[in-house]
């Protein structure tokens, strides 16, 4: 979300937290980098693979990871890749057509699809034929034949193909295809109870093929637990080759998802295409990895495969668990802080702003919605042609604004709030609590650090629920303490708001004011001719009167039934007749239009004097309630026209 000289490519990738999606944002990063474009990441994580044996309600509301599609059009891209496979994970029932019809209309490549969007190209790994190796070598070199599977998700086409593999290639040695061999499987390693499921009602089975490596850590868990040596009594194979693949115990056989020609061909791909160049989708090679887990013995220099750049990748994850744990401490304070500035937006969104500085980030934003879109499963919102930029940070500078002041940011990144976006390469967050999104949090960062930057997305989405709440709690509160005050019938104040209001007036020490009292002449007259209604409608019209007959500037209330009072602070006695003379001008006025057939007038009296407490104001009162019995001497004998 930025404006600049640089052409920017957007990649849009769900289940980050997994070994496939994460790796691809790092490598196309990497490669972008030396490139003269901008990368913009829009991430979607979910919890739900966690939280299954916890009776928790927050991991119910991943499906709103399902709307990432949808900020790409504030972005000002040029060009979008999509992961379709990783977005599809949780959200099996809304097709990948929904998910395109919310991107801007600019040249797209879509991943781990053959589907092609518009004039963009598809780009997915050899997913049957890297499956099939897997299943023929268990079978051709072990001889085995009772294999069991684990799937992944029902409308991921990867898992689709891959089946597929597993499926053909049985049917190609004659072995029956045998529906409990087979589980279902999310693609989360916390398939543990599926893995049990497959193992109690087929103990018989030789080996396990699951559709991706993720879900292995849960089947050599499984059968730890259950005292079976994986590579020994029970052979299991996997797909992607995640990096840990190789140091697990014993290391995995597996298909290998090509992430370096993978990354390079999607960047490749993009390059030309920016320049108007033709590219043609295609289709990754997948090839077999020999380890241990299927019962062969690799040589001693195919356990060594990869050594160094594992262990350099493991003291990398070390020092980013380090940094982690640090900024989780400084981030749990910062969430007090920003609560503390929940009745004041623009503070609230510049403590976020301070953080993001303290962090180190080159610039950041929050881009909010004026109003939390409230979103249901299944669905994907309809955006709002703008949303606000509450909060941009660069370097050390950075600015909140309430969200009624914040700049604006529209489709394809027009307006004034373009200028205030990251400047370089960026990740985007979903800032989202329960079924309200708020918008995104915008922040120039490397991808090792995305793991705490989502925890932050996290807890300022926590944060934006907190304050929502809080504000309309506070207009609850307004409306309830308004309405103690306030006259149900005519809109004045009662006799409880117009004391306190007199109080008010007067905090500040003794002043000159004047109190004026009017009655309603001959309301009794109009309830028993006509009715309390009619009455009623008497007494709104006399509070109308006042109203505009004294202007803005006086107290005014009613004390009950017939009676009001106004409350003027330093008036002068010429100002005072003026106003009586305004309110019987306003009378005859009325009498003389309306259609009613009793007159609606006002009796009057008013006093001045200096005032300093409720007593003093109580007195003045009564000095003018004398003026107005007097007055009401001369009222018209009957109401009736």
């Amino acid at each position: 979300m930025t404006q600049g000289h640089k052409k920017r490519i957007g990649f849009v990738v769900g289940n980050y937290h997994t070994d496939h999606p994460s790796r691809l944002v790092q490598r196309i990063w990497e490669l972008l980098k030396t490139e003269d474009v901008e990368l913009q990441v829009f991430l979607g994580t979910e919890s739900a693979s966690f939280m299954k044996d916890f009776t928790m309600r927050s991991n119910l509301f991943d499906y709103q990871y399902a709307s990432l599609c949808g900020y790409t059009d504030y972005a000002a891209l040029d060009l979008l890749i999509i992961s379709a496979g990783t977005l599809s994970i949780y959200q099996n029932n809304i097709p990948l057509d929904v998910f395109l019809k919310h991107t801007p209309d600019i040249p797209t490549i879509l991943t781990e699809t053959d589907r092609v969007h518009g004039d963009g190209i598809s780009l997915i790994a050899d997913n049957t034929q890297g499956l099939a190796s897997c299943v023929e070598h268990l079978i051709a070199v072990h001889g085995l034949t009772r294999i069991g599977y684990i799937t992944g998700p029902e409308n991921n086409q990867d898992a689709l193909e891959r089946f597929a593999g597993y499926r053909d290639t049985l049917a190609k040695y004659g072995i029956p295809l045998r529906e409990d061999y087979i589980v279902p499987g999310d693609y989360s390693e916390h398939v543990d109870k599926s893995v049990e499921t497959l193992l109690d009602r087929a103990p018989d089975i030789q080996a396990i093929v699951s559709t991706n490596d993720e879900m292995t850590v849960a089947v050599y868990r499984v059968c730890r637990k259950r005292g079976l040596r994986v590579g020994k009594d029970i052979a299991v194979t996997g797909f992607d080759d995640m990096l840990m693949a190789r140091y697990m115990d014993p290391p995995l056989t597996t298909a290998r998802q090509d992430y370096d020609e993978f990354s390079k061909v999607a960047v490749e791909s993009a390059l030309r295409m920016l320049k108007g160049e033709k590219v043609a989708s295609m289709r990754i090679p997948v090839p077999f990895i020999r380890r241990c887990s299927c019962g062969c013995v690799p040589e001693a220099e195919r356990r060594s495969d990869g050594d160094s750049a594992g262990h350099a990748e493991m003291v990398r994850n070390m020092q980013r668990s380090r940094e982690y744990q640090h900024n989780s401490w400084i981030g749990a304070l910062m969430n007090r802080e920003m609560l503390l500035e929940a009745d004041e937006p623009e503070k609230f969104y510049a403590a976020i702003g301070a953080f993001m500085a303290y962090l180190g980030t080159e610039s950041s934003s929050l881009c909010l919605f004026e109003r939390p879109l409230r979103v249901s499963p299944g669905t994907i919102p309809d955006f709002p042609e703008a949303i606000r930029v509450c909060m941009w940070q660069r370097g050390q500078a950075y600015r909140g604004y309430d969200i009624k002041d914040a700049p604006v940011l529209r489709r394809r990144g027009r307006a004034d709030g373009a200028s205030l976006m990251p400047s370089g390469s960026n990740m985007t967050f979903l800032l989202f609590y329960e079924g309200y999104q708020y918008g995104v949090l915008n922040a120039e960062i490397e991808p090792e650090k995305v793991d705490f930057y989502y925890m932050l997305s996290l807890d300022i989405g926590t944060s934006l629920r907190y304050m929502d709440i809080r504000a309309q709690q506070k207009r609850y509160r307004a409306e309830l303490q308004a309405m103690a005050r306030t006259d149900e019938l005519t809109g004045l104040y009662n006799r409880a708001g117009l004391v306190g209001a007199r109080e008010r007036m007067t905090a500040e020490g003794p002043r000159h004011a004047a109190v004026l009292m009017a009655d309603l002449d001959h309301l009794k007259q109009i309830n028993d001719r006509f009715g309390h209604h009619e009455g009623d409608a008497a007494l709104r019209t006399a509070a109308d009167i006042l109203r505009k007959a004294l202007g803005a500037e006086p107290i005014i209330g009613r004390l009950g039934g017939d009676e009001f009072q106004a409350c003027f602070s330093r008036p002068t006695e010429a100002a005072l007749r003026a106003c009586v003379e305004r309110v019987k001008d306003a009378c005859a006025a009325h009498n003389a239009s309306a259609e009613a057939p009793y007159y609606v007038e006002l009796s009057l009296g008013y006093a001045l004097g200096v005032v300093e407490n409720r007593e003093s104001w109580e007195a003045l009162a009564s000095r003018a309630d004398a003026a107005l019995y007097e007055a009401k001497k001369a009222r018209r004998p009957s109401v009736l026209k």
